[in-house]
């Protein structure tokens, strides 16, 4: 099961209209990178939980990239990881089954994790990764081989092993979840239900993570996922490149044009999108339908149908929502006029 049903704003205001699991990294959603890692660890049977505003947003985009028709449990009001999973227990029966958040990027040996767990009489198998901010994450505390505790993003860590945002389950949780209560913010959390079955004498073992995870959480995770996944592109170039110089890795799709500009890779350029008297530089993910002309970026996230006109000083480290229409005009008085929506973050060098 993959878990998108949280309503989580931290990544506002690209997040008002395309759920976080969607947001495009190396221009391809987030949650295309956990199903397709799933799919290739033999796991074909697959549910995706999200909440009852945005099914169709994530039955149409799936569309895109898979074949599959996968299998939707609607939300009617999430409260929680732990209590959303109860409207899967139908689906799950008495299978033993994994749970991943659809916000996490993971690259590691999942066959080889679940074929552990199918082996072992544990109850529930959690996902563990050293990090070196342990106060960010849910934390394990770990001695003899064995989980003593879990604590949920303490003020103080004494360990810096986190629980990933990913669960390989028994029927048992569902006993736990019944079991407890909610938190001071009304949710019902995962980890509390498996502190749960921890305390009352069910086994729960863990594996350390030697691959790679982020938790996308931030527009920062965001920048670095992108860079992270375009060190491994693989040339493509099947647009057009007129009187222009191309360095590095570059993917360009149909359709796309270059004229009289400059891009050094690693970058990717979406179909039908034109780049004409601009300069492109390293880990720029550039949707389509995308007119770039007389500006400088890189480093940086263009959604779908963006217009960049003139902006001499480069975007950098950005992401620039669907649709968006940035112009620079020179003019006698210097000037920033902005029209932002809700919870926009504008940085004006100064």
């Amino acid at each position: 099961m993959i878990y998108c049903g949280e309503m989580d704003t931290r990544l506002n205001p690209i997040s008002y209209f395309i759920p976080k699991e969607l947001i495009p990294i190396g221009n391809k959603p987030i949650l295309v990178y956990t199903i397709e890692l799933l799919l290739k660890s033999g796991m074909n049977d697959l549910a995706i939980l999200v909440n009852e505003y945005n099914k169709q947003i994530f039955k149409k985009v799936l569309r895109r990239h898979f074949k599959e028709d996968f299998y939707y449990i609607v939300l009617p009001e999430p409260k929680g990881m732990a209590n959303d999973l109860l409207f899967a227990e139908e689906f799950v029966k008495e299978e033993r089954f994994i749970v991943i958040l659809g916000d996490s990027f993971f690259d590691f040996n999942l066959e080889s994790y679940m074929k552990g767990f199918k082996d072992e009489k544990t109850s529930c198998k959690i996902l563990l990764k050293e990090v070196k901010d342990p106060e960010r994450f849910q934390v394990a505390y770990v001695g003899d081989n064995r989980i003593i505790d879990l604590e949920d993003r303490p003020k103080m860590a004494f360990s810096n092993w986190a629980v990933t945002g990913l669960y390989a389950l028994n029927k048992d949780i569902f006993k736990a979840i019944k079991k407890i209560n909610p938190s001071s913010h009304g949710q019902h959390k995962i980890i509390h239900a498996v502190k749960w079955l921890l305390q009352n004498g069910y086994d729960v073992g863990y594996e350390t993570l030697k691959g790679k995870w982020r938790e996308i959480g931030s527009p920062l995770d965001v920048i670095e996922q992108n860079i992270d996944l375009l060190c491994s592109l693989e040339e493509n170039i099947m647009g057009e490149v007129v009187d222009s110089r191309i360095s590095g890795k570059v993917v360009l799709g149909e359709g796309s044009v270059i004229y009289n500009s400059t891009v050094r890779g690693p970058a990717v350029v979406g179909e039908n999108t034109t780049i004409k008297n601009s300069y492109i530089g390293p880990y720029s993910s550039i949707g389509n339908r995308v007119i770039i002309d007389r500006s400088n970026l890189e480093n940086s996230i263009i959604l779908d149908g963006c217009n960049i006109l003139g902006v001499e000083y480069p975007i950098d480290s950005s992401i620039i929502g669907e649709g968006s229409v940035i112009i620079g005009k020179k003019e006698m008085k210097k000037t920033h006029k902005l029209v932002i929506g809700n919870n926009s973050k504008v940085y004006l060098s100064i």
